[in-house]
């Protein structure tokens, strides 16, 4: 094929993905303005009127953003690449560093400064129009800005030496430089996972220690299964939104459990220990462990599947980029393995869902049964407006977690089209 054939196969391909994803936003909007759809839900997990009402308005509107914003941020990035912002970002990262590592990390950075620039309009209209208008944001412009500055200083700490080392091992290594890559990538990986709870996430956030009846009960809990800790900690996750969640975190002897303040603020403490218990059981079941080894393989699979194609320069050509350039090579790869990704989501979400209906009967066993977690679950629902009504086919693309009804069916307190047993 001709490098002006690839690129129009990708262009296609690209916009085929893009409808395709809006195909399947349309479907489930169908699917969850259907009348009987709202009355069975409403019913089961005995929700108001008036706040089904304002989940109504909070996904509509979540829905027509998606749909500008996603045709309009896939077609400014089309037409960067098919009039050639490519390849005059690479002159002009050479023009800075003309050496082949240099060049390429610099090229890199433009590319992704880029990126930021052009997305920046559509975080700050989710931050502080739609989310703001349905009563979710609580951050400052002050706070958006700062946030994105401190990306970009962790890009440039970390990710600047990662690339460089990267790129440099496809240079002096040979053709085995995929196994060298992959070491690199798995050790940069672990290394991040056991630096980023101790030392950059405080740089986002505040945490504080837990305190009183409700660390007592973590303790206690963590005691129970087994789970040694270096630390349960409160974020100020109030202070960009008022969703909630909790989340494990670390590898190594740098484990934590974090709770957002807005969950604990929302929750009694029986409530908060039966989501931990949730989280806890993503570890007892070793679901961490095996989704960093998947990731660690899948790493491999990629740097190898790039060997592979590395020699074929009319692929980076095609995109208006030197056709010997490594960073070409790994940023070409990466936009064509957006397409696959796309297409293998179903697969990862579905072990993902495994997994959580997994931690979902550890919790029931060992937070003393199910009554509490369907009760946090249910405010979780509540106080963020999630539309409890899903497509299972846009389930199988998006979601990672399984609809609420189906959980609180596999705990044992409802069917998914019965009423839930309090």
């Amino acid at each position: 094929m001709e490098a002006k054939e690839i690129l129009l196969v990708f262009v296609v391909l690209r916009l085929v993905q893009q409808a395709a994803e809006r195909a399947l936003a349309w479907v489930n909007r169908r699917y969850w303005l259907d009348e009987a759809h709202q009355v069975a839900a409403k019913k089961t997990l005995a929700i108001a009127d008036a706040d089904f009402a304002k989940t109504l308005a909070y996904s509509q509107d979540k829905f027509r953003f998606g749909a500008w914003a996603g045709w309009a941020s896939q077609l400014v990035t089309l037409v960067f690449i098919a009039w050639g912002g490519l390849g005059a970002a690479e002159a002009f990262a050479r023009s800075l560093a003309p050496g082949a590592i240099a060049g390429g990390v610099l090229f890199f950075g433009v590319v992704g400064l880029l990126a930021m620039v052009a997305g920046l309009p559509f975080e700050a209209y989710r931050t502080f129009v739609l989310e703001a208008r349905h009563g979710f944001n609580r951050q400052t412009p002050k706070g958006f800005v700062l946030d994105r500055l401190k990306g970009i200083l962790l890009a440039v700490l970390l990710g600047a030496p990662l690339l460089a080392g990267i790129l440099w091992i496809m240079h002096a290594t040979g053709e085995l430089w995929w196994l060298w890559a992959w070491g690199a990538m798995s050790g940069f990986s672990l290394f991040t996972a056991w630096a980023y709870p101790t030392f950059l996430a405080p740089l986002f956030n505040k945490f504080s220690p837990v305190e009183g009846e409700l660390k007592d009960k973590i303790y206690s809990l963590a005691e129970r299964v087994g789970f040694r800790a270096a630390g349960i900690f409160v974020m100020d996750a109030s202070k960009r939104s008022s969703h909630g969640n909790a989340y494990f975190t670390g590898v190594f002897g740098r484990k934590r459990i974090v709770l957002f303040d807005t969950l604990v603020s929302a929750m009694s403490p029986t409530e908060v220990v039966a989501v931990l218990a949730h989280e806890l059981g993503h570890f007892k079941l070793h679901h961490v462990r095996w989704g960093v080894l998947r990731g660690i393989l899948m790493t491999g699979v990629t740097f190898f599947l790039l060997s592979r194609v590395l020699p074929f320069t009319v692929f980076y050509r095609a995109f208006n980029l030197d056709g010997v350039s490594n960073h070409g090579a790994l940023l070409v790869f990466g936009l064509w393995f957006g397409v696959v990704d796309f297409l293998i989501s179903p697969l990862s979400n579905w072990i993902s869902r495994k997994n959580e209906f997994a931690a979902d009967r550890f919790a029931r066993e060992n937070a003393g049964g199910a009554r509490d977690l369907a009760a946090a679950l249910l405010k979780l629902r509540e106080t963020s407006h999630a539309m409890p009504i899903t497509h299972p086919l846009f389930s199988a693309f998006y979601h990672s977690h399984p609809p609420l009804l189906e959980r609180l069916a596999a705990l044992g307190l409802g069917s998914p089209t019965g009423a839930v047993s309090r």
